[in-house]
C-alpha cells in the first residue's frame, strides 16, 4: 500500500526563488498548480522541465500551503556532489543528502572539543519555543531591546526539515538580525549543520559566538489532539538538554486567549505536558502581566499542574510587546491569528525577550 501520491508535471514558470528554494507554476494535465523545489536536493528547475511531484499533502488537504513538492527533475540526468562532508541527512531515503557537519570540522581541526569532555555553555541563555511563529517576534523584540546582541537560531528536526522553507528566517538573515543558524538532526540548510541538539548548542556558543540561543522547530509542527502526540513535546526534552550542557533554559510558554479550543485556552496543554511530565529540570518561565481574570486563570493552570513549585515563574510588568510589533515591517501570525487577534500570545514572546535581555544586562 503506497503512502505517497505522485504525478508528473511540466514547469510553466518560476513564480519566485530565493536561496535554497524555488516556487514553481506547474501544469499537471489541464490544471496549473504550485510546487516547491529545493535545488539542494533535486537541482534547479527551469520552464519546460518535466518534474515528478509529491502531491500527497495537497490531495489530503493538509497544511502545506497548497504546494506540491518536486521529487525529481527528468531534465537533469545527473547531479554532481559539492565538495566537503560525508554525513548523511534524510538517511536511507531516496533523497538522502550529504552535508558537512560541525562535528567533522572539529575533528579535522584537531580541536579539543572533538574528544574532550565539554566544559559547558557556562550559563548561556537558551530560549526554547514550541512554535516557529515565536521565532521572529522573539528576535525582533531582543534586537529592539539590545541591538548589538548576537542571536543564533537552532532549528530542530521536529517540523519542516529544510530551513529554506522559512520565509521569516530568510528575512531575518537578509536584515542582519541573526548571527547565524544551526540545523540539527535531519534538518538541513543552516549556516552550520550538526548531528544532534547537544552539538548544535556547542556550535552556537563556540563557533557562532552566540549571546543568546533560540531553540525552536521550523514551520509545520504536528499535533494530534492527544496528551503526548505532538511534536512540540520536545520543548520539555530541550530543558533537560540545556541543563545538562550547563546553559540556562528559558521557556516561551504557549499562552493564548484567541484560541478558543479548551485545551489551548490560556496555558496550552502542550506547555503543561512538556513542563510537568517531560522535563525533569527547572526552567525559567517569563509571563506578561495581564488583566486580573487572565492572570487568575493562568495561576490556576500553573498551580494545578504543579508548575509553580517545579519552575521559576517570572512576571514581566511591562514587556515591549504589541505596540512595538505594530511598528515593524513584519507580519506575524500564529495558527492564522495576528497580533490583534491574539495579543497575549505575542506579549508572552515579548516577555521572554525582556527577561533574557535583563539577564544579559545583569551579567
Amino acid at each position: 500500500m503506497r503512502v505517497i501520491s505522485a504525478e508528473t508535471g511540466t514547469v510553466e514558470k518560476i513564480i519566485w526563488s530565493r536561496e535554497g528554494i524555488q516556487c514553481l507554476e506547474v501544469k499537471i494535465g489541464d490544471k496549473k498548480e504550485k510546487a516547491l523545489n529545493y535545488p539542494f536536493l533535486t537541482g534547479t528547475a527551469l520552464p519546460g522541465h518535466c518534474v515528478l511531484l509529491n502531491t500527497t499533502a495537497v490531495n489530503l488537504g493538509l497544511g502545506s500551503g497548497g504546494y506540491h513538492f518536486v521529487m525529481a527533475n527528468y531534465a537533469l540526468k545527473e547531479l554532481s556532489l559539492r565538495p566537503g562532508g560525508h554525513i548523511m541527512k534524510l538517511r536511507y531515503t531516496p533523497l538522502q543528502c550529504k552535508v558537512q557537519v560541525y562535528e567533522e570540522l572539529l575533528d579535522s581541526r584537531g580541536s579539543a572539543l572533538a574528544w574532550n569532555s565539554y566544559e559547558g555553555l557556562k550559563g548561556l541563555p537558551v530560549v526554547i519555543g514550541e512554535l516557529h511563529s515565536m521565532v521572529a517576534p522573539f528576535i525582533l523584540a531582543m534586537k529592539k531591546l539590545q541591538p548589538g546582541v548576537k542571536i543564533v537560531y537552532i532549528m530542530t528536526d521536529s517540523a519542516a526539515l529544510p530551513i529554506y522553507l522559512s520565509d521569516i528566517v530568510f528575512r531575518l538573515r537578509r536584515d542582519s538580525l541573526l548571527e547565524g543558524t544551526v540545523t540539527c538532526g535531519h534538518a538541513f540548510g543552516g549556516d552550520l549543520e550538526t548531528v544532534n541538539v547537544y552539538t548544535a548548542l556547542m556550535a552556537a556558543r563556540e563557533e557562532l559566538k552566540a549571546d543568546v540561543v533560540l531553540l525552536a522547530p521550523g514551520p509545520g509542527v504536528v499535533g494530534t489532539s492527544t496528551r503526548y502526540g505532538y511534536s512540540g513535546i520536545e520543548q520539555g526534552e530541550h530543558i533537560d538538554r540545556v541543563r545538562k550542557m550547563q546553559g540556562l533554559p528559558i521557556v516561551i510558554p504557549r499562552i493564548s486567549f484567541g484560541d478558543l479550543r479548551t485545551r489551548h485556552f490560556g496555558l496550552s496543554h502542550h506547555t503543561i505536558t512538556a513542563l510537568s511530565e517531560i522535563t525533569s529540570q527547572r526552567a525559567c518561565i517569563p509571563l506578561p502581566l495581564l488583566g486580573r481574570d487572565k492572570m487568575l486563570l493562568l495561576y490556576r493552570q500553573f498551580k494545578s499542574a504543579g508548575l509553580l513549585e517545579k519552575h521559576r515563574i517570572i512576571v514581566i510588568k511591562k514587556p515591549k510587546n504589541v505596540t512595538f510589533y505594530n511598528e515593524v515591517n513584519y507580519t506575524f501570525n500564529t495558527m492564522g491569528r495576528g497580533v490583534k487577534q491574539d495579543p497575549v500570545f505575542f506579549a508572552t514572546v515579548a516577555a521572554a525577550a525582556c527577561f533574557t535581555e535583563k539577564l544579559l544586562t545583569w551579567d
